[in-house]
Formats: structure tokens, C-alpha cells, sequence
């Protein structure tokens, strides 16, 4: 079997997590299939309209976020090659929230309800979540597929293993595309930050914009640049940070996401507080916070007891190591494309019998 694997996105942290790694994955597995990769499809277009889609010779296509009209054309062609067509989907796009600075084209302009017709046509859909599976795979032609870590970044030091004198509380992200986000902590990091002055620090991994004054800080949190690359991403996340908080508001769109940043924390062996969310939970790594005291109480702990911090922290690398590797989901990645390219080959047996009719 034959797979091209077509990245659709710009969004740096879903290629790695839901194309590039698994892709790897699933090659490194042993397996006969083979797959490839490729930034977009090769096609024809006459009087701007996409005619013919060059499948390169594969037997399952994958979609990444499929979401234009020239993305549903493109399925329909593959398919009408008899070419199995999978839809790889890691976000709500119907509940981008307003204010990000997607919202315009998902919402408005109608990006979510492509990605949604994509996927009902599609012969297989993988989600990264069990909200996802539910509005992208009605259908019942879904398959979960959980984020995981390459076991080369789960096995790099741990940040548990430092002693550092001021420990580093973290936050990896950029305050302008995840403005509320933050905002979940109330004034329980400040709390945290008096409580353990001088032995804590507060630096944010991306741009902290307004931040200081969003939460109220006594002090300007410290800044490190964010990483595009994200495989040097995760290896500074664990130089940098001993304490990860990974706060998110509860709406439509966050409660359909998946596990990433805690999953992450865990595998560079960071002390995780984070929000009381669905997908969190199921995972179960990190210490769940919901009202300002928890998370005071919580990251003063991650401060304060390293002993309590590096146990927390080495038990969450563990079940990383044990359960939540790439190695671990290449089979399920393995088996939504193999069950996509069954359903197409049942649509064009069942396809053949009203073409003789037809005819006659």
C-alpha cells in the first residue's frame, strides 16, 4: 500500500504531531506500506476549475484540514480515480472563537463548513480527540488517534533531574492568538509567585504581549522567543521550564482539543499544572487546577518540595515512555488508512452493478 500523506496547513505543531511524526512512525514500524509526504496536491486546472488531481501513484490519500472548495473538488477526483481518501482533522474549526485571527475565515467565510463536507465524503476521518470524533465522523468511518512524543524527545534529560536555585514556571504559547487562555489562572500565579519569592521566576516560551497586565503580575515575566521548529521547540521547553502550567478556558473549541501540551510537559519531565478539561483529564498527567487557589496551591508545590516535584514529574515521563509514543499509535494511524482504502473498494464494487444497468 502506497500512501502520500499531504500537509494543508501552515500551523507548525499539527504538521509534526499529526503528519511528519506519524508518517515516521508508521515507516519506522516495519510495515510494507509506504508512505509519503508532500506539501499539496499536483493539479490540473482549466478555465479555473481543478480538472484532474495527480494521486502519485498512491492507494490512500490523506487530507490535512482540508477546508477550501478546491480541497472538496480534489477529494471527489481522487476518489473518482478509485484512490481511498482519508481526512486527518485536529481542531473545531466551527468554534474558532471570535477574536482569533481565524475566526474571519473559518467561521465567516465558511473554511469550517469545507473541512465538515470533506470529511462526510471522506472514506476514513482520524481526530486527535473524542469531541472531534463525534462532529467529524457521524458517519461511523472515524478513527482517535491520540497525540504522542517521539521516544528520541521522551528520552532527552528531564527537566527533573536540574536543582535549580529559582525555579522557572512556565508558559509556552503567545498571549495575542490565545488571549482568554491565560486569563484561567485568575490571581492564582501571582499568589504562587509571592509565596515562593525569591526562589520561583515567571517566563513565558513565545510572546507574553500584555500579560503582565492581563494577569496582574507584580513583575514582567521573562521572555524567550518562540521556536517555529518544533523539535527544537520541545527541546528548550524542557531547558527552560520546571513548572509548566497549561491553563485553557472551557469552550466548544478548547474542549474539542487534544492533550498536546500536557502530554509534552510530561515527556520532558516538567511539573504540569493545568486547567480541568476533557481531554486533560483523560489523559490524567499533570495536577488539575480550576479555581485561582488551585492553581496557587499547586504551582507553590511544584516550587517549594522538589522531591514532590521530581516524583510528579518522573511518574508523568513514565506513562509517557510506557503509553504515549509514536511507536505506540502507528498501528492505529495503519489502520484507518487500510480501513479507508476497504471502503473505497466496497463503494466501486457496489458502483458496478448500477453502471451495467446503465448501459443496458
Amino acid at each position: 500500500m502506497r500512501v502520500l500523506v499531504v500537509r494543508s496547513t501552515v500551523a507548525h505543531g499539527s504538521i509534526y504531531h499529526r503528519v511528519d511524526e506519524p508518517a515516521r512512525a508508521v515507516q519506522e514500524s516495519g510495515t510494507d506500506v509506504d508512505v509519503v509526504v508532500v506539501n499539496g496536491l499536483r493539479t490540473t486546472v482549466r478555465d479555473g476549475e481543478i480538472t484532474d488531481v495527480d494521486a502519485q501513484g498512491a492507494d490512500v490519500v490523506v487530507l490535512q484540514l482540508p477546508k477550501t472548495v478546491g480541497m472538496v473538488r480534489c477529494l471527489r477526483l481522487l476518489q473518482a480515480q478509485g484512490v481511498a481518501v482519508v481526512v486527518e482533522v485536529d481542531d473545531l474549526l466551527s468554534a474558532v472563537p471570535f477574536g482569533s485571527p481565524s475566526y474571519q475565515l473559518m467561521v465567516l467565510e465558511g473554511w469550517a463548513q469545507h473541512a465538515l463536507t470533506c470529511a462526510r465524503e471522506a472514506d476514513a476521518v482520524t481526530v486527535s480527540s473524542a469531541r472531534l470524533l463525534r462532529e467529524y465522523a457521524a458517519h461511523g468511518r472515524g478513527h482517535l488517534v491520540p497525540n504522542a512524543i517521539p521516544r528520541r524527545i521522551a528520552e532527552l534529560p528531564p527537566a527533573f533531574e536540574r536543582s535549580p536555585e529559582t525555579v522557572s514556571i512556565g508558559w509556552a504559547g503567545t498571549v495575542a492568538a490565545r488571549p482568554y487562555d491565560v486569563q484561567e489562572m485568575g490571581s492564582g500565579l501571582q499568589q504562587a509567585l509571592d509565596r515562593t519569592r525569591p526562589r520561583s521566576r515567571f517566563v513565558v516560551l513565545g510572546e507574553k504581549a500584555d500579560i503582565r497586565q492581563r494577569m496582574g503580575l507584580a513583575a514582567e515575566p521573562d521572555q524567550v522567543p518562540w521556536v517555529a521548529d518544533v523539535e527544537t521547540y520541545l527541546v528548550r521547553l524542557g531547558e527552560l521550564f520546571d513548572v509548566g502550567v497549561a491553563p485553557v478556558r472551557v469552550d466548544r473549541f478548547n474542549e474539542a482539543k487534544s492533550w498536546l501540551k500536557p502530554l509534552e510537559y510530561a515527556a520532558r519531565g516538567i511539573f504540569c499544572v493545568r486547567s480541568r478539561i476533557g481531554e486533560y483529564d483523560r489523559l490524567g498527567l499533570g495536577l488539575p487546577a480550576r479555581a485561582a487557589k488551585d492553581w496557587a496551591k499547586w504551582i507553590s508545590v511544584g516550587v517549594q518540595d522538589a522531591d514532590r516535584r521530581r516524583e510528579v514529574a518522573a511518574a508523568a515521563r513514565e506513562i509517557v515512555l510506557a503509553r504515549h509514543l509514536t511507536e505506540h499509535t502507528a498501528e492505529q494511524w495503519l489502520g484507518a488508512w487500510r480501513a479507508a482504502l476497504d471502503h473505497r473498494a466496497r463503494v466501486r464494487v457496489a458502483a458496478r452493478p448500477m453502471a451495467g444497468a446503465a448501459r443496458r
